[in-house]
């Protein structure tokens, strides 16, 4: 079996796919951000609109994320820092996919807050009886300007694999 797509050692069975089907919710923003990143690569995205903030949900677009994510091919997820903070949190990642061929990132500095269950994903949550009141969600972002550096042929390949890039995500 394989990992993950978010990048842990644990297979998808294990780790994501239980925030994904609605048994459990994320301990924190890192692993909603994480479990997030892995809806992107399964193409639950249910999850990605249910997970993000109630306060700003009405600026996104089910379909619109369906369709751009349907040109993307998932290669790997890099979390650069994270910090927390009480009910807020911050997470920077740079998040690496194909599309039409060629390899580009997604470098994203994400806010995340831990608020009231809405009904949304109270509806999603298997367990009825046992619901939290809170739940960590996604709230908005920003996007640094840098220039991140696309991998070099020897270089450790972006998706995890241990390969050199020019023998995996790179050929």
């Amino acid at each position: 079996m394989s990992n993950c797509p978010c990048g842990s050692e644990l297979t998808y069975q294990q780790c994501c796919s239980p925030l994904h089907q609605g048994t459990l919710t994320a301990t924190n923003a890192h692993q909603l951000m994480k479990s997030r990143y892995c809806a992107f690569v399964v193409a639950d995205i249910d999850y990605l609109v249910i997970t993000h903030s109630p306060q700003t949900r009405h600026n996104i677009s089910h379909q619109s994320i369906k369709q751009w994510n349907s040109q993307c091919h998932w290669l790997g997820l890099d979390v650069r820092s994270f910090t927390e903070q009480g009910s807020n949190a911050q997470v920077e990642f740079i998040a690496w996919y194909k599309q039409d061929g060629e390899i580009h990132y997604h470098h994203e500095h994400s806010t995340f807050s831990q608020q009231p269950i809405d009904s949304l994903l109270a509806e999603r949550l298997t367990e009825k009886e046992s619901l939290p009141t809170h739940a960590w969600y996604y709230v908005d972002a920003t996007y640094p300007e840098q220039k991140i550096p696309m991998p070099k042929r020897n270089d450790i390949c972006i998706c995890g694999s241990n390969k050199k890039f020019k023998k995996c995500c790179g050929s």
